[in-house]
């Protein structure tokens, strides 16, 4: 029994019955810290896409450790990290989580993954340039962006590392897009 639920019993005098039932049914809600801590995290790593996106734009100025810093908050909170805050029952009041992570898992994990190989590609790009994104970090005209429904699905772990940086942070917003998509309800 929880802590919560034995004064809720002191203050009520409620039946050791009704404990047991506002016992189970707090094991099986998810904390509201972890509500908060996912919001928390989605817009870390949606700032983090903005100090990147404007930096491949021209439209802020590149500096490599900032730029590194921006990635390395997205590899921190993807992957296990991001997975870890889904375990068990997603759904609770104020979360736009689906519960269809509970049930299609090895996918949701694949993503988190993804994304946290793809930012690990765009840190070490930031290593690799220390003073400016040269033509190597950028997509060259022409090259695809393996987008889409027919596209040609890649294994990010094999071959994040060696496209463009700028191509590897495409696939980060489009494993975003593709994650939300499935696992997040809209709210009209």
């Amino acid at each position: 029994m929880t802590a919560n639920a034995k004064k809720l019993a002191n203050l009520m005098l409620v039946t050791p019955a009704l404990i047991t039932v506002i016992s189970v049914a707090a094991a099986q809600t998810v904390p509201m810290g972890n509500v908060t801590q996912r919001q928390d995290g989605m817009k870390a790593m949606a700032n983090a896409a903005k100090t990147i996106n404007a930096m491949f734009r021209d439209s802020s100025a590149y500096d490599a450790k900032t730029f590194k810093a921006a990635a390395e908050t997205v590899r921190a909170l993807s992957g296990v990290a991001l997975s870890a805050l889904f375990e068990g029952p997603v759904t609770t009041p104020g979360s736009k989580a689906s519960a269809s992570i509970e049930t299609e898992r090895q996918q949701f994990d694949k993503l988190a993954n993804d994304l946290g190989v793809y930012a690990s590609a765009l840190s070490a790009a930031a290593d690799r340039n220390p003073d400016t994104l040269g033509p190597g970090t950028r997509m060259q005209g022409g090259e695809a962006m393996m987008g889409g429904p027919l596209a040609r699905k890649i294994d990010a772990a094999r071959e994040a590392e060696s496209m463009p940086a700028e191509h590897a942070f495409h696939l980060m917003l489009q494993t975003c897009t593709s994650c939300h998509a499935k696992f997040r309800i809209e709210v009209k």
